[in-house]
């Protein structure tokens, strides 16, 4: 009874964080205020919505989609974040708590592990709001990202585990890799202000005023045929909702077998979901590949600046890691400093620098996957904001879990894209929704691909030890069988995609 308890709160805390995502994402793309006016208004006709016709997902269906003062139609958008959103709190609840999937965190423990819930459910909250911003623009605005990270470093500085964090902070390659993350942040921060500096001849670049009357923000689902699927998906979401919080109750009885399948299933709907949102030809598709092409005969020179704006970061990490890893006293030092708390259980640095190295390493990913494919294409292979979801992604969750989603976020794509096309004809893939449920997916399937890539590299080990020549042939075939990929998913999207929108080098994975 505690845990379905427990999860109906976080459910019902989903549905209402739901709501107020949907402000979050239509006032961002409208260029207004988050908390400016303070209570929700009709884009419409202007009305204060009353608190009555303000309830998640029922106040929708009461009011049959329609304002109920100028009866303008409203988005099936609305209600589809909110129960998206409830089920994806369920889902990160179900699996913390219920199933333990979490690597390493042993038993789920209220209230002890409260900032590790908040920390996820925050993430969840934000990959949502980015998630709904690129389906229909192809931007992921960075203050929501910045405030997940921000919660995330939070989360773990309090985060009652001192033993666990100050194992993982106390070594050099997490020490080094938080360096990095700060002096990365700051080399970033230092460049962006130097840009902006020299907009307009020098001149920083001015605010416009905002408009007395915004343009609104452009929304999913124009048609009808979209509203009524979105209302399908909102009642199945809230469905699935519900036997998830009854999981634990169906396991002890006949019910167990379907209890297993359910987070395959609510896993599965949220995918046909973004399959669906993502399969509507939008203004944006032509500005964007516009953008690019634009661009494209100095992407390789970008991502070379790109690469030479890191070095300070990688220079700094090279040396904390020698210091505290090879210099003597400097790692007993280092492991004593992150230890210090103020009081039993808490060590604030050590999560902190657990955190911060999270963000760092699953940055440094995206910086990886965006320079190197963007060499290999020639054009932009990743965006700039798809890298600000992956660290406040390491930064809440951990950075194996957020490259963990970003490996499986890339296959979820393609097959998003695949599917996709049957129903649109362009080859844009705004990656930050499928970002989003891979990291859905990571903690879902974190301990079985912890105890594979255990397995697997105890076998490395050994066949290096044994065969080093077949491990060298190996290596061989899987650099050609790579090259080849790269070369099949260009044709196979000179032949998908219409030249007009694909150019001659092939997709592009991102904003």
């Amino acid at each position: 009874m505690g845990l379905l308890l427990s999860g109906a709160i976080i459910w019902l805390l989903g549905l209402a964080v739901g709501s107020f995502l949907n402000v979050v994402v239509y006032r961002l793309g409208a260029g207004l205020s988050v908390s400016s006016p303070r209570w929700s208004f009709c884009p419409a006709c202007g009305h204060v919505i009353r608190a009555r016709d303000n309830v998640p997902v029922l106040s929708w269906l009461l009011l049959r989609g329609r304002c109920r003062d100028c009866r303008a139609p409203i988005s099936v958008q609305y209600p589809l974040v909110e129960a998206a959103t409830g089920l994806a709190f369920a889902l990160v609840f179900h699996f913390l708590a219920v199933e333990r999937a979490r690597s390493g965190l042993g038993d789920f423990m209220l209230p002890g592990d409260v900032p590790l819930l908040l920390a996820w459910l925050t993430l969840v909250a934000g990959l949502i709001a980015c998630s709904a911003m690129d389906l229909v623009s192809y931007t992921i605005d960075v203050r929501v990202t910045n405030v997940v990270l921000g919660v995330g470093l939070a989360a773990h500085a309090v985060w009652p585990r001192g033993e666990p964090l100050v194992a993982q902070a106390g070594s050099a390659p997490i020490a080094a890799a938080a360096a990095a993350a700060v002096v990365g942040a700051v080399t970033a921060w230092w460049i962006g202000r130097r840009w902006v500096a020299t907009v307009d001849g020098g001149e920083a670049a001015a605010e416009a005023p905002p408009a007395t009357q915004p343009a609104p923000a452009a929304k999913l689902g124009p048609t009808t045929q979209f509203t009524i699927v979105g209302l399908v998906g909102t009642l199945a979401a809230v469905a699935l909702a519900g036997l998830v919080l009854l999981a634990p109750a169906m396991t002890q009885s006949d019910g167990g077998q379907l209890a297993r399948w359910l987070p395959s299933f609510a896993l599965g709907l949220l995918f046909i979901m973004l399959v669906v949102a993502g399969s509507h030809k939008r203004p944006a598709d032509e500005d964007i590949v516009a953008a690019i092409e634009s661009e494209r005969h100095l992407a390789r020179r970008a991502a070379a600046g790109e690469l030479l704006m890191l070095l300070p970061a990688i220079v700094v990490a090279a040396g904390v890691a020698w210091v505290i890893g090879g210099a003597a006293g400097g790692s007993q030092a280092w492991r004593s400093l992150v230890a210090w708390g103020p009081v039993a259980g808490a060590v604030p640095l050590a999560g902190l620098v657990s955190a911060l190295a999270g963000a760092g390493i699953a940055a440094a990913a995206g910086w990886a996957f965006r320079i190197g494919f963007t060499l290999i294409y020639g054009r932009e292979a990743f965006g700039v904001g798809d890298i600000h979801i992956l660290a406040a992604a390491g930064a809440c969750a951990g950075w194996d879990i957020a490259v963990l989603g970003l490996m499986c976020s890339v296959g979820i794509a393609l097959a998003g894209w695949i599917l996709g096309l049957l129903m649109k004809s362009t080859g844009m893939i705004p990656l930050g929704p499928w970002l989003a449920l891979g990291m859905l997916v990571a903690l879902w399937i974190n301990r079985p691909a912890e105890d594979y890539v255990t397995h697997q590299l105890a076998a490395l080990r050994e066949a290096w030890q044994t065969r080093p020549d077949f491990v060298l042939m190996l290596g061989g075939v899987m650099l050609v069988a790579f090259a080849g990929a790269i070369g099949l998913s260009r044709l196979v999207t000179r032949l998908a995609v219409p030249q007009h929108e694909a150019g001659e080098d092939g997709s592009r994975l991102g904003d």
